[in-house]
């Protein structure tokens, strides 16, 4: 890491420090990706029919960073569209190799539209209270550093199957992929760093579809 990251990380965590009760205020949120978080609840694969369904058309991935547009790198720019780019051709490999599915061009009869977004959180597997998808942002910033540094960041993959026809959910997950962690191997987040873990999520998206 550059000593000036170093540096301007050691200042915010004093200035937070100095500031009371003004952290404290920070409302941790999801990533917005499902609409209604206090209902969410993972629908169990072998409850759900989905047989009568033949066909899935994807829908790009969403890379959800928790940095402002206009506050993004053009690394960090690069680095999202990187990552969109990966896992929409990975998706759509998964689909045209599974024997149960054909790939969709266009919403149709029998047709899933699979929906996904990833994100990075912040987990501390030995705090009970801690909430496990609690943002960071993809890439270092004073408020990251520590998280990267410590290594508790992780990916958080999430992902829903609609008809495309009613637009019905018909399943949805969310999967943190705890085994991997997120460690910059430089004074940037770059893709080689969070590839392994996007690659844990691409083998949960296939096991899914199986």
């Amino acid at each position: 890491m550059k000593i000036q990251i170093i540096l301007t990380a050691t200042i915010s965590s004093m200035v937070l420090l100095f500031s009371g009760c003004a952290s404290k205020s920070v409302a941790v949120t999801n990533s917005g990706f499902f609409e209604d978080y206090k209902k969410f609840a993972k629908i169990n694969k072998a409850t759900t029919d989905i047989s009568s369904y033949k066909n899935i058309m994807l829908s790009p991935v969403e890379v959800i960073s928790y940095i402002p547009l206009a506050q993004q790198t053009p690394e960090q720019k690069n680095l999202y569209k990187e990552i969109s780019t990966y896992l929409n051709a990975e998706y759509k490999l998964i689909v045209e190799k599974n024997s149960k599915y054909s790939l969709a061009q266009a919403k149709a009869p029998n047709t899933l539209i699979l929906e996904s977004a990833v994100s990075t959180v912040e987990v501390h597997e030995d705090d009970e209270n801690w909430n496990p998808h609690a943002p960071v942002d993809m890439g270092l910033s004073v408020v990251s550093f520590n998280a990267y540094i410590n290594e508790d960041v992780r990916l958080l993959g999430e992902k829903r199957l609609v008809d495309s026809q009613s637009g019905k959910v018909v399943t949805n997950s969310m999967d943190i992929q705890n085994t991997i962690k997120i460690v910059p191997d430089g004074d940037a987040l770059t893709f080689k760093d969070i590839k392994p873990a996007l690659d844990s999520w691409l083998e949960k998206v296939k096991k899914d579809l199986e």
